[in-house]
């Protein structure tokens, strides 16, 4: 039993906090927006995951990496830390790109502006 899996995803998100952090993307900007949408998407994909084990497609494999601890038959508790972390870091990406293409279209708009005069 260790903790290495649930440990790199915690690191994992910690990195993806200060970014969203330093940006103010997602949780950083309107915490409950945020937390709501980690919290359906999260929720669809753990569905998924229940319909997986409920029709025999995921079975719990065995790994050195992971704690052993099952929340649910089949269900690890990292798989839980997992589905968060992805809904997390899909709306930090989203956001960032978001963010990037709305600053792009600025520059070309003032691009236009600047070459038609």
């Amino acid at each position: 039993m260790t903790l290495a899996y649930l440990g790199a995803i915690a690191v994992a998100a910690l990195g993806v906090g200060a970014l969203d952090a330093r940006w103010r993307l997602a949780l950083f900007r309107d915490a409950r927006r945020a937390l709501a949408a980690v919290a359906i998407t999260a929720g669809v994909m753990l569905a998924i995951d229940l319909g997986g084990i409920a029709t025999g497609n995921f079975r719990l494999g065995a790994s050195p990496w992971m704690t052993g601890i099952e929340v649910l038959p089949h269900l690890p508790i990292e798989e839980l830390a997992f589905v968060a972390f992805l809904a997390y870091v899909s709306l930090v990406a989203f956001a960032g790109a978001e963010r990037m293409l709305a600053a792009r279209r600025r520059r070309s708009v003032a691009a236009a502006r600047g070459g038609a005069s």
